[in-house]
């Protein structure tokens, strides 16, 4: 057994120090994380004790300058707390906004099973590999809402001053206009004379929006509920999470945490409400004794691979490979369903935008066509 194993056993069998300090509000993004889980790994291994890998981490924080501030910050409590004698464990779940349940639930499995810097070699793939999907997801929706951003400032561009250029010269020419035309010209006047109010507007119902979707649960159940039944996205977005919730759920029961306790941290770390309140009913399910894949099937957010792996994982007792097996397989296939849709979605943006900006070129010029005739 090594020596940091044996010192984490001891940390956490002292009594906690009081709880006067307070807990720290600071954040850290998911890069930070995974990459700070990675490298104590890496010290862990080479025999580092805790305390002096904790210096050595705050020595090479990653982020920007603030964050790098705030971070060394917690790193600096962590290594007070634990050289006061405090277990390793409660030192982390004082940094609540910075460390999950998920991150202090396999710490200590770790101390208690003197396994830490296994835990922490193993926290450091989960946190990789959802970080990972996570990027997948947003690589895939960041073209075209780039494309979209792009041709609406086209447009608007096109409204507010190639517009008005115009009119100009259909009011020199005295004729008639177009019933095309004379829409165009419509709208361009409105947008010129109220775009930038609505635009003000916009913003600030999206800044309220926000802050009471990130307040209220049910706005985010809703949301997501939405989110999850259009007919692209959706299932890209649901595939994600469940791969996510397949891996660390897979974490989680291989540190030796049982079933009823992994589910809720394993649903918090997938980033899914819809999860989170399943895990409640999946939890009350395999209390009353029934097995974790009948409790699925009841629910339609899982896939049929992930139901069966878990059942054949249930009959075998290898439950945590199994699932870990299952996110590989919906890993390949959120793959592939990216693939798909980055294929599908460029033509598609670019036959929308055409028939956009080539409908409104086609009503500026109509006049002059119409010109060109009577002469």
């Amino acid at each position: 057994m090594n020596a940091q194993a044996a010192m984490a056993r001891a940390m956490a069998r002292r009594a906690p120090p009081s709880h006067a300090a307070q807990a720290s509000s600071h954040s850290i993004s998911p890069h930070t994380l995974a990459v700070f889980t990675r490298q104590w790994s890496a010290l862990m291994s080479a025999g580092i004790p805790l305390v002096q890998a904790f210096e050595l981490l705050s020595q090479s924080a990653v982020g920007s300058v603030r964050a790098q501030h705030a971070f060394v910050q917690i790193l600096q409590q962590l290594q007070q707390d634990v050289s006061a004698g405090c277990a390793l464990h409660v030192a982390f779940q004082k940094h609540p906004h910075a460390f999950d349940s998920l991150y202090c639930s396999l710490l200590q499995a770790g101390e208690s099973a003197g396994i830490l810097d296994k835990l922490l070699n193993r926290l450091a793939n989960t946190l990789e590999t959802n970080k990972l999907l996570k990027t997948k997801v947003q690589n895939a929706l960041i073209y075209p809402a780039c494309i979209l951003a792009v041709a609406l400032g086209v447009v608007m561009v096109i409204m507010v001053w190639v517009v008005p250029l115009f009119e100009e010269v259909f009011k020199s020419m005295g004729a008639l206009l177009p019933q095309p035309t004379q829409y165009l010209v419509g709208i361009s006047r409105w947008l010129v004379q109220w775009g930038l109010l609505v635009l003000a507007a916009l913003g600030g119902a999206g800044a309220l929006s926000w802050r009471a979707y990130r307040r209220s649960h049910a706005l985010k159940l809703g949301w997501e509920t939405v989110i999850c039944r259009l007919p692209l996205l959706g299932p890209l977005v649901q595939g994600s999470r469940t791969a996510k919730w397949s891996f660390t759920l897979a974490a989680l029961l291989e540190a030796g945490i049982p079933l009823s306790e992994a589910l809720m941290p394993a649903a918090a770390a997938s980033g899914s409400v819809q999860l989170q309140v399943n895990a409640r009913q999946l939890i009350r399910h395999i209390q009353e004794g029934s097995g974790l894949s009948v409790a699925m099937s009841k629910s339609k957010l899982f896939p049929p691979v992930l139901v069966q792996m878990c059942a054949i994982g249930e009959e075998t007792g290898s439950m945590a490979g199994l699932l870990e097996k299952a996110a590989q397989l919906m890993l390949a296939d959120l793959n592939q369903r990216i693939a798909q849709l980055t294929t599908l979605i460029e033509p598609v943006l670019m036959v929308l935008l055409g028939s956009v900006i080539g409908a409104m070129l086609l009503a500026l010029y109509l006049p002059i066509f119409n010109l060109g005739q009577v002469f």
